[in-house]
């Protein structure tokens, strides 16, 4: 190494690098959640240009072709379905991991006050009420629709979880070790929505955001997690930016 070379720097522009995309990445979402109060309200369209950040309310109206929830069974225009396996946690406390996760969203209307809105792509973000269909322990039986589901979807995971040693099925047993969660994100015919997004060509709605709460929950429940990772990305550029100095 040079004589008077200072790693000091290196670490420092380190730090400041990684920050900042830290930092950029998390506050990309935070912008897009807070699209819920930048959009215009708009009960339709007509006249509206292209482009518009608009926020549509109503009622969501379905096709023929609607989703179907895989473990419920129910008609969606929207869904996120998720299967949560109960595991030892890096710090060996118990908790949920995703083990296998899907998102859709069919083409569908809000219907208005005034009119039909088409929304014809799926939204970026879907933020609705979470029900967990079914949740049972590793070795009881699970309902029709999660068994037929769980015979046709080769589900990532470690045996050990679900069939352990024999000396260590009492602490399994204990801790609820193995168990699973079906659970589902939905929305479905019928539901009333908000859609924020931008106004196409067409006459529809490019969606960035679909929820079913007031917008002041929407942001929240969005912006929570990026909220951390943009302080998260502060705090390494203010530890570059002192290194550096």
């Amino acid at each position: 190494m040079a004589a008077g070379f200072d790693t000091s720097w290196v670490v420092g522009g380190f730090f400041v690098v990684l920050g900042g995309v830290v930092a950029a990445f998390s506050a990309r979402y935070v912008w897009r959640a807070l699209a819920v109060y930048r959009a215009m309200d708009a009960d339709a369209l007509d006249g509206v240009p292209a482009g518009s950040l608009v926020r549509v309310s109503g009622m969501a109206a379905g096709t023929a072709e609607s989703l179907v929830a895989p473990f419920s069974g129910r008609p969606c225009v929207a869904l996120r379905y998720a299967v949560e396996e109960r595991r030892l946690s890096p710090w060996l406390l118990p908790w949920f991991v995703t083990v296998h996760e899907r998102a859709g969203a069919d083409a569908f209307h809000v219907r208005t006050p005034v009119t039909a809105v088409a929304v014809t792509a799926p939204p970026r973000s879907v933020v609705v009420g979470r029900d967990v269909v079914a949740q049972m322990g590793r070795t009881a039986s699970p309902p029709s629709r999660v068994a037929r589901f769980e015979r046709e979807v080769d589900l990532p995971g470690l045996d050990v979880w679900r069939r352990p040693p024999g000396v260590l099925r009492p602490v399994f047993d204990a801790l609820s070790l193995g168990a699973r969660r079906y659970v589902e994100d939905r929305v479905e015919p019928g539901d009333n929505v908000t859609v924020v997004g931008r106004v196409t060509d067409d006459g529809s709605v490019d969606p960035l955001v679909m929820a079913d709460r007031p917008r002041g929950a929407t942001v929240v429940r969005m912006a929570r997690t990026s909220l951390a990772g943009v302080l998260a990305g502060g705090l390494a550029i203010a530890i570059g930016l002192v290194l550096l100095a």
